[in-house]
């Protein structure tokens, strides 16, 4: 007998606006327009009867049979993505790494021959600020910053959070007035360098440094945005400004002696950069090697 299916791809498409709650962003992981996106949602209403969700001006919110719905297609495609992994074949030979573009280059790269080493398996990476593009089943594991809270991924912490304010030699010596305690008020806010925090992935920025700290950050607008960590790093070193460094990031600028640290670091608990997997990536073999190597004292050291 023939089942009584709605459009799958139309199922796929609702059960990723409504995870997202946003059509847009839905767009955006299924890699097709947002007027696409509205189609099927349109074509599985029409297919079932009846809304899926409110359109409240730009945002969109689930009816009562639309919850319904996406618990159903959350569980079924779960359900599928778990079945096939269990019979595809495991590359042993590959590793894909996910990574922002800052911790790929500055604590991944100068271990990358260990790392091939240790595994025994090419090793590449997948480069991105936003974590979610992580999730994607070809990303054996990732390096991800947070609190810990990961959801259903295992995650083994391979460095917790020490930030502290960066700065050159030059640039400290050039501006006797700074006060590490409170640079917005001692220096133009323009040579504070700030990378934010777009994704929401929990870093510190100067926002949540002076909030940390009990003081209001006088204005956000002067601060100079400065998107890509290294880049950062790079302005740092040649005295144009001042940012907020990572304790194992930074570590070898510091050795060389092209910045110091300055000021109180700012450290909270449970906070820091985490190898995060998949519980069932154990039983590849190249990951279990590499893992133990990532996490092995020497290496993070």
């Amino acid at each position: 007998m023939r089942r009584n299916l709605p459009p799958l791809n139309a199922l796929l498409v609702f059960e990723a606006a409504a995870r997202h709650s946003n059509f847009t962003r839905a767009a955006t992981e299924l890699l097709v327009t947002q007027p696409a996106v509205t189609r099927h949602v349109a074509k599985l209403e029409n297919w079932i009867g009846t809304r899926l969700f409110r359109r409240r001006g730009s945002s969109i919110e689930l009816t009562d049979e639309g919850r319904t719905l996406a618990d159903v297609s959350v569980a079924i495609f779960d359900r599928l993505e778990l079945g096939l992994r269990d019979i595809q074949p495991r590359n042993d030979h590959e590793i894909l790494i996910g990574a922002s573009f800052g911790v790929a280059h500055l604590w991944l790269m100068p271990r990358i021959s260990g790392m091939r080493l240790a595994a025994n398996a090419a090793v590449n990476f997948l480069t991105s600020d936003d974590y979610r593009s992580f999730d994607d089943p070809s990303v054996d594991c990732s390096i991800r910053f947070g609190n810990g809270d990961f959801g259903l991924y295992c995650h083994d912490l391979l460095f917790p959070e020490r930030c502290q304010i960066i700065a050159s030699p030059e640039f400290l010596a050039a501006h006797p007035e700074f006060d590490p305690d409170d640079p917005a008020r001692t220096i133009d806010m323009k040579f504070m360098f700030d990378h934010g925090d777009p994704h929401a992935n929990g870093w510190t920025t100067w926002a949540s440094l002076y909030k940390h700290t009990g003081r209001p950050l006088p204005d956000l607008q002067k601060l100079t945005k400065i998107l890509s960590y290294p880049t950062m790093l790079d302005m740092v070193c040649a005295g144009e400004g001042i940012g907020i460094g990572y304790w194992g990031l930074d570590d070898h600028l510091v050795e060389e002696r092209r910045i110091e640290r300055v000021g109180p670091p700012i450290v909270r608990d449970g906070f820091g950069y985490y190898l995060v997997y998949r519980q069932e990536l154990k039983a590849k073999r190249a990951f279990a090697r590499l893992r133990d190597f990532l996490l092995s004292p020497t290496t993070v050291a």
